[in-house]
């Protein structure tokens, strides 16, 4: 099952409107400018600006003195509920701490298909594997190892042929795609952007 959440940062509309939302914190009025009822509003509602648009919604409204963020929340509620399939938006720009406690996220929680998007990047995990990886409407796409990887790319400008990729390594920045696809094989997870 597949859900998106919308937490504080406008970055613009939601790809898909057949989804329910969560709403975090400010993103339940970044979803309400779209027309889009959260199915719940969850979070500290520390940066929410007219808390009267909480007024007819499920509020699960927590302490801002917490051990994890509100994104953290969101995601464990939509896995609680049994969604394995998150568009996660709303946490890229601004705050890069709180950015990087997503990529934290996105690592642990690597068994579950979490997408994050807003208006230039697309940024997903790729598990161990061969993957085709569509353009989608990107221009650029890079990659970063979360632990040590083999790296094989074809299709592309920039081919690589079971290149050892290690965590501090930014050789896999910046390539593109040949024609409408990439084909990727790495045999550890790896971080996945693309990007307009």
């Amino acid at each position: 099952m597949k859900i998106g959440i919308y937490c504080g940062v406008d970055v613009g509309n939601v790809r898909d409107l057949t989804l329910d939302y969560i709403g975090v914190d400010r993103g339940v009025s970044h979803l309400l400018k779209q027309n889009i009822t959260p199915i719940i509003a969850l979070g500290d509602m520390d940066s929410i600006e007219d808390i009267t648009l909480l007024n007819g919604l499920d509020v699960d409204q927590v302490s801002s003195i917490k051990d994890d963020t509100d994104t953290a929340l969101a995601i464990k509620y939509a896995i609680a509920k049994g969604y394995d399939e998150i568009d996660l938006y709303g946490v890229t720009q601004r705050r890069m701490d709180h950015f990087l406690a997503v990529l934290c996220l996105l690592e642990q929680y690597q068994n579950y298909a979490i997408t994050i998007y807003d208006q230039q990047n697309k940024i997903f995990v790729l598990r161990p594997g061969i993957h085709t990886i569509p353009k989608d409407g990107y221009h650029y796409f890079s990659l970063f190892a979360f632990k040590e990887s083999f790296i094989t790319l074809k299709e592309c400008h920039y081919l690589l042929n079971h290149y050892h990729l290690i965590r501090h390594d930014p050789l896999c920045v910046s390539n593109q795609m040949n024609n409408d696809y990439a084909i990727v094989e790495n045999t550890e997870s790896v971080l996945f952007i693309q990007s307009q």
